[in-house]
């Protein structure tokens, strides 16, 4: 596992399949005994390297894999060397948003988490969430202050398009649910028919039975998001949940137990706030009507 630093390596967000075989192969490591430098001293690398690749930041190749099973005494033809190294190939085929040059590398690495989430809960305080967002409305809300060449607005819009097919996804939707601020519904985006139609298409998806949204009326009173957004997004596998908000200082995602239980508290706490479902759905089509 020689490292060659003379070529810059390609930015792969980490995703929760690679922080998995990250996990294992540090238990694997921790059961030989060996403290990270000695590993490192083995494959002929550095500590750094092998620490980047137990938290899910470096794909690792197969081959690397190989060679640390080896390094703990584990066989590559029995478990758990096979699934390890089975999980190691997937980990090499390029994502989607990976081939597009205008995403943040935090913008992509929560693209990268979203596409295996089970579930999301997702509160927006103004704006429709981006997964519930029609093509006219995505436009208008990146061409606000954001990006002013039109090539760029138009390819971040289809990211933007691109991402909601994991609601659409044939094995396994996402499961969604939403919980819309009552601004969200009445600050205006374009013209008064890109709003009318944003909000007709809400109540088509909800009608999906992995979509849930409610709406949180001006009447609900103070409540305990009322500093922004908040994303969670959970896993199958055992994996943690991920959190996830944005403020005017940029995104940040919150990993430890403390902090994705605190987001799930904040959320159900809007939740009990929010008018049920049904109640909601009835509102949004009263508010497309009279739009």
């Amino acid at each position: 596992m020689r490292e060659d630093l003379s070529v810059p390596a390609r930015f792969t967000p980490p995703t929760p399949r690679s922080r998995r075989l990250g996990r294992e192969l540090r238990s694997l490591r921790d059961s030989a005994g060996l403290k990270v430098e000695e590993t490192a001293a083995k494959l002929h690398c550095s500590p750094s390297r092998i620490s980047r690749i137990e938290s899910g930041d470096i794909k690792v190749r197969p081959g690397d894999v190989m060679e640390m099973l080896v390094a703990y005494g584990h066989s590559l033809d029995s478990e758990p060397g096979r699934s390890l190294l089975s999980l190691a190939e997937g980990l090499r085929e390029m994502g989607w948003w990976q081939r597009q040059n205008v995403l943040s590398s935090r913008y992509a690495t929560f693209i990268a988490y979203e596409a295996e989430a089970t579930d999301l809960r997702n509160f927006e305080p103004t704006l429709i969430p981006g997964l519930l967002q029609t093509e006219a409305y995505a436009r208008e809300v990146n061409s606000v202050g954001r990006e002013t060449d039109p090539e760029t607005i138009e390819q971040l819009v289809q990211v933007r398009l691109t991402r909601q097919e994991v609601l659409r996804r044939e094995h396994n939707p996402l499961r969604m649910h939403a919980i819309l601020s009552e601004a969200s519904l009445l600050v205006e985006v374009g013209e008064p028919e890109v709003l009318r139609n944003q909000l007709s298409h809400i109540v088509r998806l909800s009608k999906r039975p992995n979509i849930t949204v409610q709406v949180l009326r001006f009447a609900a009173g103070a409540h305990l998001a009322d500093r922004g957004n908040l994303a969670v997004l959970t896993f199958d596998g055992g994996d943690p949940p991920l959190g996830y908000v944005e403020s005017l200082g940029g995104e940040l995602f919150l990993e430890s137990a403390a902090d994705t239980n605190r987001l799930i508290t904040i959320f159900d706490h809007l939740k009990s706030l929010a008018m049920s479902p049904a109640e909601s759905i009835r509102f949004i089509k009263e508010r497309a009507s009279g739009t």
